[in-house]
Order: structure tokens, then C-alpha cells, then sequence
């Protein structure tokens, strides 16, 4: 059920506490909102709308009787309401009604991801991390440097520090072009800890996969370390 709908249906309810209340008649309302009744049932609502409905029902005391019935089940009020809400929508009166904290943070966040992935889809730069994490993802939120190092090629690699003048040439000290695919598949230095990458799609979800791996990370540190090495040699030379 949408934000819109279940509070138009605590809004009702609100209403017939305050009416019941005012006028002290028992009334039974008959609802076929479950989310709104298990709103005002729950102890855990944060929703300062919700929390002025329960106000008012537990004010209304034993007035007011809240029941759950079938939606389109044929029940005569229940399709009379819904003729009457459909009139509402389109001549009723506005009612200004506070969005909950959930649906605030959820439409944020939402927002936040379009315009992320709009960002990181039409950024120029990063091509070899798109093409390993094509779109953004708050589950890959990455702070370990040596994933960082596989992700952007930019770290302790002759090829990456040559483009700054840090050394003369881009070549590892076994003759291959030195960048960070050398020492993860092929370096003679780093033969021990070589890896085997995949590619297309299914590198996004190694990389995911491989993220959360003790024994990955490890792996990776040590091949990183023997490349900063291999750089070091280099710039002794």
C-alpha cells in the first residue's frame, strides 16, 4: 500500500476518534488498511502522525473499536468508502499531513542513488573501475586500500607512477608493462599469489564476492607489497 493511501486511512481514523470523542458514541470503524492498524498497534512507531492518531483513540478510550475487513470482498460500507475516496481524489479538500521519518529517509535515498548513478555513468574518468562495478552500489562502499589498488589500477605499480615522472619507465623489473593486472595474473615476482580474474559481468560479482574474504585481502596486500617493492628497486636504479 502506498505512503499516500495509508495515511488517508489514519487520517479517517483520526477523524472518527475525534468525532466519536466529541459527540461520546461508541462507533466501530471497519477498515481494510492492515498497515494502518498495525501503525497504530505497533510500540515501535517514530511517526509524530501516527503517535497523534494513537492520542486520540486512547483519549476516545472505548469509543472507537478499529476492524480489519477484506478489501473488495463485497462488503457494502467497505465499497461505499471506496466510491466515496474516489470522489475525494479528485474534488475533496487538501489535507496537510506530515510524511513519516521512513518514507522521508527511503525517497532521499532514492534520490541520492539516481543521481550517484548518473554521476558515476557519465564521468569520464574511473573506466576500468566502471567496467569491474558498472553502477553504484552502497553494498560495495570500499575503504580497504589494496581493493582500491585492483579497482582504480592507480597505486605501487611502475606503470602508474611513470605517468607522474616518479620513475622513467613503465615497465616491472621483469620486462612486462608493470600496471596492476600484471601483478595479479602474470608477474614472475608475485607467481605465488596469483589470481584469476574473470571478465564481463561476471567480475562484478567476484569483486562483491571476493570483497568480504580474509584470505582475499591477504592475498592481495601481499601482491601489492611485492610490487611497492619492485617499484622501490626501480627507483633506485
Amino acid at each position: 500500500m502506498s505512503s499516500c493511501v495509508a495515511k488517508a486511512e489514519l487520517a479517517a481514523i483520526n477523524f472518527t476518534a475525534g468525532w466519536a470523542l466529541k459527540r461520546n458514541v461508541k462507533i466501530k470503524v471497519f477498515s481494510d488498511s492492515k498497515s494502518s492498524i498495525e501503525a497504530i498497534r505497533s510500540p515501535k512507531v517514530k511517526s509524530n502522525f501516527v503517535l497523534l492518531v494513537k492520542d486520540n483513540l486512547y483519549n476516545a478510550k472505548y469509543l472507537v473499536s478499529l476492524v480489519w475487513v477484506k478489501a473488495h470482498a463485497g462488503n457494502p460500507g467497505n465499497e461505499l468508502a471506496d466510491h466515496f475516496a474516489k470522489i475525494a481524489s479528485s474534488c475533496g479538500a487538501d489535507m496537510s499531513i506530515p510524511s513519516p521519518y521512513s518514507y522521508v529517509k527511503r525517497v532521499c535515498k532514492e534520490i541520492l542513488m539516481k543521481e550517484w548513478n548518473s554521476y558515476w555513468k557519465n564521468s569520464t574518468t574511473g573506466k576500468r573501475t566502471k567496467e569491474i562495478l558498472p553502477s553504484a552500489n552502497l553494498d560495495l562502499l570500499i575503504s580497504n586500500k589494496y581493493v582500491i589498488y585492483l579497482l582504480t589500477n592507480h597505486g605501487p605499480f611502475p606503470a602508474y607512477l611513470y605517468r607522474f615522472k616518479i620513475l622513467n619507465n613503465p615497465d616491472c623489473l621483469c620486462g612486462d608493462h608493470g600496471d596492476v593486472d600484471h601483478y595479479l595474473t602474470s608477474c614472475m615476482y608475485t607467481k605465488d599469489h596469483h589470481l584469476l580474474l574473470p571478465t564481463g559481468a561476471a567480475r562484478t560479482h567476484w569483486t562483491r564476492k571476493l570483497c568480504k574474504s580474509y584470505l582475499f585481502l591477504n592475498r592481495l596486500k601481499s601482491i601489492f607489497e611485492i610490487s611497492r617493492k619492485v617499484c622501490d628497486d626501480l627507483q633506485r636504479l
